[in-house]
């Protein structure tokens, strides 16, 4: 259900092909459905329409792929229905907590969608009744993503304690997770190219290059060389042009230094800005940043793998203190 459920709340506010993206789900597929009662919740009706106009599309869209039996799609709507009491569930939370969603949040929310998508109000709703779905159903669709982040911050968020330790293997999974960047202190002879120089020049200066590459090879520190021959303000700095990280330079500079082991030049690279003759004085993998400057990530990371449990586990409560009647039965069961 909560894969369901994080598809069927996630509200997009650009889509890639008609410029507005609706909440993923909300627009109804247009089969036939002969209504019926689906399921009862504390004398709360859902019916079967309410399940497609939330989970149309992801039902139809199943059956278009791989073709489903009667049994399957039953599965498919009870899988939406399920969704569907959740709501329920935490509407009627929300009520007696005093806590729910406001006309006047909704209003800021609608507002705030449209002014992000660079539009007035009225505009948006022209665009989300041309796409099909009705403005008072989109308005309902913010309202169940707010509902939700309310009910996940005063509800779910207190259930759940977070201490040093879950923080600690949170840090460790996130940085042994991905490889950090390599790191090269790079440095650098330049020789300048003059404007509009002719095969013949840019070959004299490629000469000069290799001179000089020649002369670091042979034993010659490359600080000393870059003093004597650069052109491009390295040499003062005992030739050291900077720290960089993979991706931060150009890609014909890139592919040479991050080629270089420790104390090795390389051969002349030719770029537009002229031509440099590289070192490596050091190259290492990116530290990874300290645990406290990315304490609020961890927090969130570790909170929303903690609110589904949190949630089902309420959601199971609430179940059971709650009367739910499913009306709908598994064809042949």
């Amino acid at each position: 259900m909560w894969r369901l459920l994080r598809v069927l709340t996630a509200v997009v506010l650009l889509g890639p092909a008609v410029g507005l993206g609706l909440p993923w789900g909300v627009t109804v597929a247009e089969a036939a459905v002969t209504d019926r009662i689906a399921a009862v919740v504390d004398n709360d009706v859902i019916t079967l329409s309410e399940i497609y106009e939330l989970g149309g599309d992801y039902i139809e869209q199943a059956a278009a792929t791989a073709g489903i039996t009667p049994e399957q799609r039953r599965e498919l709507e009870l899988e939406v229905l399920d969704t569907l009491i959740l709501r329920r569930l935490v509407s009627q939370e929300m009520v007696r907590l005093g806590m729910d969603v406001s006309e006047e949040e909704l209003d800021a929310s609608v507002a705030d969608i449209a002014s992000r998508n660079g539009m007035e109000t009225g505009t948006l709703r022209r665009e989300v009744e041309a796409q099909g779905m009705t403005w008072d159903g989109y308005r309902q669709e913010i309202r169940e993503n707010l509902r939700q982040s309310k009910f996940n911050s005063y509800v779910i968020q207190p259930r759940i304690t977070v201490n040093e330790d879950e923080l600690s293997d949170a840090y460790r999974r996130m940085f042994a997770s991905r490889n950090q960047p390599r790191v090269v202190d790079l440095g650098a002879i330049f020789f300048r190219v003059p404007a509009g120089a002719d095969e013949p020049a840019v070959a004299a200066v490629m000469a000069k290059a290799e001179a000089a590459r020649d002369r670091v090879r042979a034993g010659t520190e490359f600080s000393v060389v870059a003093a004597a021959q650069d052109e491009g303000g390295f040499g003062s700095n005992g030739g050291r042009m900077g720290t960089y990280e993979e991706g931060q330079l150009q890609a014909e500079m890139g592919s040479v230094a991050f080629a270089l082991g420790v104390g090795e030049v390389s051969d002349p690279v030719l770029t537009p800005r002229g031509v440099f003759v590289f070192t490596a004085f050091d190259t290492r993998r990116k530290e990874p940043p300290p645990m406290d400057s990315v304490r609020d990530q961890l927090l969130d990371q570790v909170y929303s793998g903690r609110i589904e449990e949190e949630t089902d586990q309420w959601y199971r409560q609430a179940r059971r203190r709650s009367a739910v009647e499913i009306k709908l039965e598994i064809p042949g069961a």
